[in-house]
């Protein structure tokens, strides 16, 4: 009886450690299914958030838990991150600004900045330091609502939102007429000649006849309101009769925008004149 026993034990042990083998094994299989899907999760969500940061021009809105208004011509500080070259550049309160940056996953910090060296009025010039300070300090980031904030350890030391473009963004718009409120009107020989194209990123490229231009813009479109600043060119001598000048002049001194029946309407500062766009044509 008792080797009866024995027997029936050591089966049942048996079948015990096959199963305890068995379950084992699947354990073994589920925690690396997880661990796959948990890597590629991470994967699936790391590329997307800095994809998200890069390559857009984002508006400075709050510093140091201080409101940023508009400055004078509505143009408000900001800073676009360069994919490519891992450059960032952008508008500090009165000087534009260049310098590298590193980011990898959520951790963002920036080297040393350089910037042009205008003079500036007192309360320029303590946004302008208060807004370098917070990028040396810089080592986080996140994208919330919409909103990117740059962080420390412990605060948030600036807040931006996106430029609302997407109505004027990327269509090559070409210069059809513009009407002067003193009566006097200008038309290109060739609309073609002379044309605007308003980057998603917030750079702007320029065709003014024989010359390639280039700058930033910042456009609301709850507000209508448009800030252009052309920043460099080509330097080919136009013909004689060429409205190079004039077309940059006005560009540049931009204040309102509106589109009516799929043309660009562009309201200059003063209430000087407005200048008419149409969606270039294919050739």
């Amino acid at each position: 009886m008792r080797n009866e026993s024995n027997t029936a034990w050591r089966a049942l042990s048996t079948e015990d450690k096959r199963d305890t083998k068995t379950a084992g094994y699947g354990m073994a299989l589920l925690l690396f299914i997880l661990l796959v899907c948990f890597n590629e999760s991470r994967a699936d969500q790391t590329v997307p958030m800095i994809a998200g940061i890069e390559d857009t021009k984002w508006q400075l809105v709050e510093l140091s838990n201080e409101s940023v208004s508009p400055l004078a011509g509505e143009k408000r500080p900001h800073i676009l991150l360069d994919s490519t070259q891992k450059k960032a550049t952008g508008f500090a309160g009165c000087n534009n600004f260049f310098g590298g940056y590193e980011i990898d996953e959520d951790a963002l910090t920036f080297g040393p900045v350089g910037s042009t060296r205008m003079t500036c009025p007192d309360l320029q010039l303590n946004l302008e330091t208060a807004f370098f300070n917070a990028l040396a300090q810089t080592n986080k980031w996140e994208i919330n609502n919409e909103a990117l904030f740059l962080l420390d350890e412990r605060y948030v030391l600036a807040r931006f939102t996106k430029e609302d473009n997407a109505e004027i963004a990327d269509t090559v718009w070409q210069w059809e007429k513009t009407n002067y409120n003193d009566d006097r009107k200008t038309v290109p020989a060739d609309p073609q000649h002379y044309t605007v194209q308003f980057r998603e990123n917030g750079t702007v490229d320029v065709k003014a006849d024989c010359n390639q231009k280039g700058g930033t813009y910042s456009a609301s479109a709850e507000e209508k309101r448009l800030f252009i600043e052309i920043t460099h060119s080509t330097m080919a001598a136009c013909p004689e009769g060429s409205l190079e000048d004039e077309f940059v002049r006005a560009l540049s001194t931009a204040a309102f925008y509106y589109i009516k029946d799929g043309e660009l309407y562009i309201d200059l500062k003063y209430d000087t004149g407005t200048i008419r766009l149409s969606k270039q044509r294919d050739k």
